[in-house]
Formats: C-alpha cells, sequence, structure tokens
C-alpha cells in the first residue's frame, strides 16, 4: 500500500536550490522550425516526465499549443537550452556544471493541440529568462493527474508516481456516489469503465482501488439486497516500461495538411 501525502503539505520538501543567477538576453526568435518527435501516447509523455524529474530536472515550464508551433518552439529552446542533447553530451555537460534540458511534446486525440513540458536541471548558474516553477512544490499537472513523491510501505524513501488531482479525484467520488444513489446504472458503468483504464502508475491505482472500495459500501448502504451491482473488474492494470510512441513534427503535419485536404 501507498501512504498518500497531501499536496498541500509537503514539510520534508526543502525549498528549490539557491545559486547564482543571470537572465539571458533574449536572441532572435529562429525562423526555421526544428523537427521534434511528437508522443502521441499520453501514459508515455507521463512516464517520461517522471523520469526526467527523477533524475534532477526538477524546474520547469509548461504550456499547450496547435501543432503547427511546435517546431517552432522547438527550434526556440534548442537555441536557448540545448534540449536536444543525447545522454551523454547532457551528462558531461553536468559534469562541467552546466545545465541539462529536455523538451517533451504531445499531441492529445481529443483536442489536438500539442502539450509541451520543458524540464531543466540547473548547473552552477540558474537561467532566469524562464519563470521557473519547482515540480517538488508546485506540481506539474496535465489533463486531471499530478506528479506527486509518495512513500511505499516499508520504503526509506519516496518514489516518483503520477495520480489524480485532489479536486478530479473528489469529483469521480461524488459521480461515483450520485450514480448509485440516484439508481444510474449505465452512468455508473461508464465510470467504472473510465477508472479502470486510468493509466496505471502506483499513485492512480491506489485511488482507483479506493474508489472500488466507495462502490462497494455505497452499494451494500444504499441498494436494495435484490439489485446487481455493476461489475468491477478484478485486475486492474499497471504501468510497464513503455518505448516512445509517435512521429517526427513534419509528419505530423503532413498528415494534418492532408486530413484538412481530403475534409474539403
Amino acid at each position: 500500500m501507498l501512504h498518500m501525502q497531501p499536496a498541500t503539505k509537503t514539510p520534508a520538501v526543502q525549498p528549490a536550490p539557491r545559486m547564482a543567477s543571470r537572465r539571458a538576453k533574449p536572441a532572435p526568435a529562429p525562423t526555421v522550425p526544428r523537427n521534434p518527435f511528437i508522443l502521441t501516447k499520453k501514459t508515455v509523455f507521463m512516464q517520461r516526465i517522471a523520469d526526467l524529474v527523477r533524475t534532477g530536472h526538477n524546474l520547469y515550464v509548461q504550456g499547450v499549443i496547435p501543432l503547427e508551433k511546435a517546431g517552432f518552439l522547438a527550434a526556440k529552446f534548442e537555441q536557448r537550452f540545448q534540449v536536444e542533447r543525447n545522454k551523454l553530451e547532457a551528462s558531461r555537460a553536468r559534469k562541467r556544471g552546466e545545465h541539462s534540458a529536455r523538451l517533451l511534446f504531445w499531441l492529445s486525440d481529443e483536442s489536438e493541440q500539442v502539450h509541451w513540458i520543458l524540464l531543466f536541471c540547473p548547473g552552477s548558474v540558474i537561467d532566469e529568462s524562464e519563470k521557473w516553477r519547482y515540480a517538488l512544490s508546485d506540481l506539474i499537472q496535465l489533463t486531471g493527474y499530478q506528479l506527486v513523491r509518495l512513500t511505499k510501505s516499508g520504503a526509506d524513501h519516496p518514489v516518483w508516481t503520477w495520480r489524480y488531482t485532489r479536486s478530479r479525484y473528489d469529483e469521480l467520488r461524488e459521480a461515483v456516489v450520485q450514480a448509485i444513489r440516484r439508481k444510474r446504472d449505465d452512468e455508473l458503468r461508464q465510470l467504472i469503465h473510465t477508472l479502470w483504464r486510468s493509466p496505471g502508475f502506483s499513485g492512480i491505482r491506489e485511488q482507483v482501488k479506493k474508489v472500488g472500495d466507495l462502490i462497494r459500501s455505497e452499494w451494500k448502504r444504499t441498494r436494495g439486497k435484490n439489485e446487481t451491482m455493476p461489475e468491477i473488474p478484478a485486475r486492474l492494470g499497471y504501468v510497464r516500461r513503455l518505448a516512445d510512441i509517435g512521429l517526427p513534427w513534419s509528419e505530423l503535419i503532413k498528415n494534418q495538411t492532408n486530413s484538412h485536404y481530403y475534409a474539403r
């Protein structure tokens, strides 16, 4: 079991390290786009973010842009932060006291917008040209989930994982309770389907299990003995190590252009 630490109380978290800082002079905006790899699976995007935060890239900025702007954003951050260094180059840079930065993209099927996040591991000097947020106290959030540190039972240190934000989790719990009380069984089945298809990170799994317990207890308390409770899946999936799934930006732009052409 995991002991969940409320996001609003993080006494063990130390403030972001104080280092020498500088405000870089703005460079001219690049006019030639890069061709970044765009992830197309949200769970992979979430796993890559956790990987980087775990390795010390705990300063970040994030946003959402149209697909056609992603190549130019990548060019801007490559010019300023060298986000395209490979692992060996980034490691050598950190040993020299330089920063390390990575830029990740995810294309959402639902909104057709690109979510991006720039993760930064400072060197001896922190660049102040961005309004950096600190992942240990200003939690990274994505579509109702947040990246947190939780301590497993028997472990001596916390691990990084994803869970539902408090507000989203409360919404789901309330929706389950109301569906049971108002006998909206089809709505309850849909909620169960949605919850059990959540990304299987350990923090989310624990929350979903607790919602399962809530469904059983609320059904027993408010519904008749002769009423059949919708089936709760016996198995809750978990996230294995995932390969990158996506396409280069140029390919996605080509696909988008072709789909718009044939839709006319």
